[in-house]
């Protein structure tokens, strides 16, 4: 199977879930329940759903700028511009294909600012594994303050699961067959290998290391640390005000605090993770969190999921497609490589 059409398949496999997800969602529904949802939303304030399109741009342009601090010890300096253009189309593909965007957006500096697309893609993954920390950070602030609530989403949400598979798989002796003979097979494959897998590290292979490595460190080598971390820290911060101020656009839930909004965005990051935009998924858990933890009505729970999602996709799409646009139009006077 060629990588075009593994990739293909992947989108058309994550889109199923999504569909299928949506369609859990709604089957037991009863016309009158669709309807009050569809009241609820065309009610809503939207107002606010509109500031939250404002926080969440401003949360995309301050990424931008963040990815430019990092390019900058590299001697890279690309207008906040054509950073900004590259970040809104890496954001578009991952929609498609998760992580694919990270690459998407090395590639257009690539080509319209000079950017070895090495040395972008090491300060991308750098980038990236510094999110994840400020992720985590964010699940523990959150987990002190809201202890009880998260320790048992957490375990319905995932460690239940989990366990239930894990402990169905271990009694079936099939199951560890399989994996005894997988783990042989690795061992075998290795060794028949040994002299190709060490050919690799070819000339070519130790360039492609040393420019990510550049990338990797060039964080530590930003000419103003503190503004990069507090780049960093008020991303996030926009990443939770962006989902706390749709609260307000609902009256049932615009009793809601910051803290939940913290909580939606830590597990609703999760579900983007997994399938491309978190199509279902993410309207599935925040639901689950507003219903189940925070005893929200159905209604406006489902309201607010969707009017959430759809307005954060509707902005990706339109600010991605008119980054599309306007980036050869920005750089048309430049020599293109």
């Amino acid at each position: 199977m060629n990588k075009k059409l593994s990739n293909i398949l992947k989108v058309l496999f994550f889109l199923a879930l999504g569909i299928f997800l949506v369609w859990l969602a709604i089957k037991d529904k009863t016309s009158e329940e669709l309807n009050s949802i569809k009241v609820a939303i065309q009610q809503s304030n939207y107002f606010w759903i509109f500031m939250s399109l404002i926080v969440s741009g401003f949360s995309h342009f301050f990424r931008a700028t963040r990815w430019k601090m990092a390019l900058e010890p590299l001697g890279h300096k690309p207008s906040t511009a054509n950073a900004f253009f590259a970040v809104m189309i890496g954001y578009i593909a991952n929609l498609g294909i998760p992580r694919i965007g990270e690459a998407t957006r090395c590639g257009v500096l690539t080509r319209y600012s000079n950017v070895p697309f090495v040395q972008g893609f090491g300060t991308v993954v750098a980038e990236r594994a510094l999110d994840v920390i400020c992720l985590i950070v964010l699940f523990f602030l959150t987990l002190a303050l809201e202890f009880e609530k998260i320790a048992g989403l957490a375990n319905d949400l995932f460690l239940n699961a989990l366990n239930e598979k894990f402990n169905a798989l271990m009694q079936k002796k099939v199951f560890l067959l399989i994996i005894g003979i997988a783990l042989l097979l690795i061992v075998a494959t290795f060794y028949y290998f040994r002299k190709k897998i060490k050919n690799l590290f070819s000339e070519k292979v130790k360039g492609f290391i040393i420019g990510l490595k550049e990338g990797l460190v060039s964080i530590k080598n930003v000419k103003k640390p503190w503004l990069y971390i507090a780049q960093t820290i008020l991303i996030w911060f926009l990443y939770v005000l962006q989902v706390y101020v749709v609260f307000l656009a609902f009256s049932d839930l615009a009793h809601l605090s910051f803290v939940v909004a913290m909580v939606i965005t830590i597990f609703g990051s999760l579900a983007i993770a997994v399938v491309p935009g978190g199509t279902g998924v993410y309207q599935a858990i925040v639901i689950q969190i507003l219903t189940t933890v925070y005893f929200a009505s159905e209604t406006s729970s489902f309201a607010f999921a969707w009017s959430v999602w759809s307005s954060q996709i509707l902005l990706i799409l339109g600010l991605g497609l008119v980054s599309l646009i306007l980036l050869p139009l920005f750089n048309k006077t430049k020599k293109i490589i």
